[in-house]
C-alpha cells in the first residue's frame, strides 16, 4: 500500500443542432436523481455493531474491505461504532476511527468500500465486471476531532483503480485535510497534480459533505466535479466549494482513511446517485431521436 503525505460515450451527430437543443432542454428538468447504493452508520446500532470485521448493511455496496495498520500495540489504531450525535451522524451514530499519533510506528485505518456493478438500463458494464462509478455521484460525509500539524497526519478518502485491500495503492482521486502544509491545508490529488483548497480545520472540525460527481468516460480521463458542503450544525462553512478536474478512471471503489492523527475521526453517509429522466422524457428522447434519423435518410 502507497501512503504518502499526500495519498499520492459514443456521440450521435445529428442533422438539427437546434432540434437536438430542444429534446435535451426537455429531458434535463424532468430528469432524477436515482439512488444506486446507500449505507450509513445508524444501520449498525441496529444490526448489532460495527468495527473492522462489519456485517455488509446498506444497498448497493459490496462488503467492507477495511483494516488498520501497526493496531496492535501503542499508539494504537482502529475503528468503532461512534454515538456521541457528531454534525456528521445519522441517529447519533457515525463510523468512528482513531489513529493516535506515532511514537516509533505510523498507525493508520482504511474504511474500504467497494462499488458494485450499476443496474440501470443502459449503464455501463466494466470489462472487468467490477463497478464503476460512471455518469454518477458519489457522497460521503466525514469529521475529525484533531488532524495535528506534522507531515503524514491525514484524513480523508481516496476513489480507487480496482478493488480489494491492495487497490488502496492505486487511488485515482484524493481528498485529505493533511498535517504540514499551512493554514489551507485540504487539498485534492488527480491526474493534473495536487491542488490546495480553501477549506479549514475549522470547516472539518465540524463535519463536512463531499459529493464528487464523475463524468461519462470510465476508463479513461474523465472530468469530475467536486463539491465541500457544510454537515447540518456547520457554522463554518456556510457556502458550498466546488473543484473541478480530471482523472484517471476507472473508480471502482472508496477507501476512507484516517492516519496517525491527534484526535479521532468519523466518517458516514456514504451514497451513489445517477440522474436519470423521467420516462416522459425518454419518449421524448425517443420521438426526437425517431425524426433525426428521418431527415437523415431523405437527405
Amino acid at each position: 500500500m502507497i501512503k504518502s503525505t499526500i495519498r499520492s460515450a459514443a456521440i450521435l451527430k445529428v442533422a438539427s443542432i437546434g432540434l437536438a437543443s430542444l429534446a435535451v432542454a426537455f429531458i434535463s428538468p424532468a430528469s432524477k436523481a436515482a439512488m444506486i447504493a446507500t449505507d450509513n452508520a445508524a444501520n449498525y446500532a441496529v444490526s448489532g455493531g460495527w468495527g473492522l470485521s462489519a456485517p455488509n448493511d446498506g444497498v448497493g455496496f459490496g462488503p467492507w474491505v477495511s483494516f488498520a495498520t501497526n493496531n496492535d500495540g501503542p499508539p494504537y489504531a482502529g475503528t468503532y461504532l461512534d454515538g456521541s450525535a457528531k454534525n456528521v451522524s445519522t441517529a447519533t451514530y457515525s463510523w468512528g476511527t482513531y489513529a493516535n499519533s506515532p511514537t516509533t510506528v505510523s498507525p493508520s485505518v482504511d474504511l474500504v468500500r467497494e462499488f458494485l456493478p450499476s443496474t440501470l438500463p443502459g449503464a455501463y458494464v466494466d470489462p472487468s465486471g467490477l463497478g464503476t462509478l460512471y455518469g454518477q455521484t458519489l457522497t460521503v460525509a466525514a469529521q475529525t476531532d484533531d488532524i495535528g500539524t506534522n507531515l503524514g497526519q491525514s484524513l480523508g478518502f481516496s476513489l480507487d483503480n480496482g478493488q480489494g485491500a491492495s487497490a488502496t495503492a492505486y487511488p485515482a482521486l484524493t481528498v485529505q485535510y493533511a498535517g504540514g502544509t499551512g493554514s489551507d491545508a485540504m487539498q485534492v490529488t488527480d491526474i493534473n497534480g495536487t491542488h490546495a483548497i480553501p477549506i479549514t480545520f475549522a470547516d472539518i472540525n465540524q463535519g463536512l459533505i463531499f459529493s464528487v460527481s464523475v463524468g461519462g468516460n470510465p476508463g479513461g480521463t474523465n472530468a469530475y466535479t467536486l463539491t465541500v458542503s457544510g454537515a447540518p450544525g456547520n457554522t463554518a462553512l456556510l457556502t458550498p466549494y466546488i473543484f473541478n478536474g480530471y482523472e484517471n478512471g476507472p473508480l471502482q471503489q472508496i477507501d476512507m482513511f484516517d492516519d496517525n492523527t491527534n484526535g479521532n475521526g468519523y466518517f458516514n453517509s456514504l451514497a451513489i446517485t445517477a440522474e436519470v429522466p423521467e420516462p416522459a422524457s425518454l419518449g421524448l428522447l425517443a420521438v426526437t431521436g425517431t425524426f433525426l434519423l428521418g431527415r437523415r435518410r431523405k437527405a
